[in-house]
């Protein structure tokens, strides 16, 4: 990036430690260590702690069978925040929608998918009074069956109810995805509500509920606000009739 003069764009890298919600709790308590050992090790790269995997799957584990090591991971070391995983379902009343309440309940600072969260409305109420983030994935909602499009995605309840809103391409590998553009794009076009407000939006959220330090937070909103007043420009500028 540096080369093609854009090393303004780059904003850091952090890591988010996980391990799959497969394991046993006393499994989870050691990779629980290992977390706190990298966080040592690396203070400004580890920035939180997540359960992965598939919720629905017969050998995941909900998150309230590890309630007791991740209250007391919590409790002892409130610089490694949780962000869970959860809600990426439709079973409505499910061991897996049940993740939401927990994930909300053990304090996570944001949300990945939280599909479900739209029939709850007391969480709702939760997220957006404690801000917390929702990670929404919109190709990859798409690609596993949990909408059958965009137009029927649960996003517009969501911001709506004025929770913040980030957006994230989920496994990008995994699903052949050339970018977090086309997800951003796959919101621009499924409601006629969506527009340049929204899109704006969601990336300011991106820094603002990202895992970045205030003085990187700061140097990373100065730089996005310039480029983001370009591309304003840049559209403005296009002849209405194209």
């Amino acid at each position: 990036m540096k080369t093609q003069g854009r090393e303004d764009e780059f904003a850091g890298l952090k890591i988010i430690y996980n391990t799959l919600r497969i394991v046993s709790p006393e499994e989870l308590e050691l990779h629980l260590q290992q977390c706190i050992g990298l966080k040592q090790e690396f203070p400004d790269l580890i920035a939180g702690f997540d359960l992965v995997g598939h919720e629905d799957g017969a050998e995941s584990k909900p998150l309230i069978d590890y309630a007791e090591p991740l209250l007391r991971f919590g409790k002892e070391h409130p610089d490694i925040p949780f962000i869970f995983h959860a809600g990426e379902t439709l079973g409505d009343g499910t061991a897996a929608d049940m993740n939401l309440y927990d994930a909300i309940l053990l304090g996570t600072k944001r949300i990945g998918h939280g599909f479900l969260l739209a029939k709850h409305p007391k969480l709702m109420q939760m997220c957006r009074e404690r801000g917390i983030a929702i990670e929404v994935c919109p190709i990859s909602n798409e690609v596993l069956r949990l909408t059958s499009s965009m137009h029927m995605h649960p996003l517009p309840i969501i911001l709506n109810q004025g929770i913040p809103v980030v957006l994230s391409s989920d496994d990008p590998a995994i699903f052949n995805s050339m970018g977090l553009s086309f997800d951003f794009f796959q919101v621009l076009v499924a409601s006629e509500s969506t527009g340049l407000l929204t899109l704006r939006e969601m990336a300011w959220n991106s820094i603002t509920y990202s895992m970045l330090d205030e003085e990187s937070k700061c140097a990373a909103m100065n730089a996005w606000k310039g480029r983001w007043a370009k591309f304003v420009e840049e559209v403005a500028a296009i002849p209405v009739n194209q």
